[in-house]
């Protein structure tokens, strides 16, 4: 599939994270005539809160993780029709064709020149940004001219997620994932701000929010309600953790790994 066929850039692009603000979408703001981008766990949703029709998956986290999400994807595959999916990651990548080999779509940048600049932001702030952050990227170099943000919060409200997290998830991502706000260890709000920021200065892109809970009402305008073909979030009974087993590799093993690694960290810490 070549990016062509994949975002027409006449469509609004829509990005989508996992916050909670992709709960509060008013009719109109997204149609189902719009390219869909999802990230990472949409799969858990309650609710098919943009439709079945997934254009573009970016996928990221833990690359360990990996086999057992796009596990989960593939046997979420009745609910969701996916037409391609992508990673800035190469561990993940690798995962992810294990499964959806023929739909991997590389990363990619509008021009070299922002590409020069994210790279530059990036060694700033050593840090990556989210993978909502890679996603928008993508969206913009596929050609999108108009793209909504709707569940990037920056981890911003009470509750990171609008689905529960089963036991496999809360053991390896952390019990009180869901509550804590965000990881700085892995991520800096700063670098996802300015990279947003670096967008909205050119002029061949227009950003919009989907709602004012989010951390975005200081750099974008709300999604204006269009008329058109609109999409009803119907309810789904979503699987209720990752899967248990990605080929061979069980996922129980990975999570006795994560507990010998916490020990030695532990362990290794000098008295004070």
């Amino acid at each position: 599939m070549n990016a062509g066929q994949l975002l027409n850039p006449d469509k609004i692009a829509v990005v989508a994270g996992n916050g909670t603000s992709l709960t509060q979408l008013k009719p109109g703001q997204v149609l189902a005539s719009d390219t869909i981008i999802r990230v990472n766990n949409f799969f858990f949703e309650p609710k098919f809160y943009l439709g079945r029709r997934v254009d573009l998956a970016f996928m990221g986290g833990d690359p360990r993780v990996a086999p057992f999400m796009f596990e989960t994807l593939w046997r979420c595959r009745k609910d969701y029709t996916l037409r391609a999916f992508s990673s800035h990651n190469q561990a993940v990548i690798r995962a992810g064709r294990r499964r959806f080999g023929a739909l991997f779509e590389d990363l990619r940048y509008r021009d070299a020149s922002l590409k020069t600049e994210i790279t530059d932001l990036i060694a700033h702030y050593q840090r990556p940004p989210t993978t909502g952050i890679y996603a928008l990227l993508m969206a913009h170099a596929l050609g999108a001219s108009q793209i909504i943000l709707t569940g990037i919060d920056f981890h911003s409200t009470p509750q990171r997620y609008p689905f529960k997290l089963g036991p496999h998830y809360r053991a390896l991502m952390g019990q009180d994932l869901n509550q804590r706000g965000t990881d700085t260890h892995l991520h800096n709000t700063d670098l996802d701000r300015a990279i947003i920021e670096t967008l909205t200065r050119r002029d061949d892109v227009q950003l919009w929010r989907s709602s004012d809970i989010t951390a975005l009402n200081e750099l974008m305008p709300l999604a204006p309600l269009r008329d058109g073909p609109q999409i009803v979030a119907e309810p789904r009974h979503p699987p209720t953790d990752w899967a248990a087993r990605s080929g061979v590799y069980p996922i129980a093993l990975l999570k006795t790994l994560r507990r010998m690694s916490a020990l030695r960290r532990r362990l290794g810490k000098k008295p004070t």
